[in-house]
């Protein structure tokens, strides 16, 4: 059998995923740990136009956000 391309790791814990594995997840603990942080908010979404300046990101090293400065438009 071929090698995959790139391997499939974990968004949470980052163990490496088997390739017959459907989920994004290894396990429903990581599951629910991403979930948890969707709706404690340390995940977020940029708006679009308008609604601030930059992008917000998740950091997880520091488990803070971080602004990442948009290119455009700036002096």
């Amino acid at each position: 059998m071929a090698e995959p391309l790139h391997i499939r790791r974990c968004p949470v814990c980052r163990a490496e995923l088997p390739a017959t594995l459907r989920s994004v997840f290894c396990s429903d603990r990581c599951r629910k740990i991403d979930l948890s942080r969707w709706l404690s908010e340390e995940y977020r979404i940029h708006g679009g136009e308008g609604e601030g300046e930059g992008t917000l990101v998740h950091s997880r090293e520091t488990g803070e956000d971080a602004r990442e400065e948009e290119e455009e438009g700036r002096p």
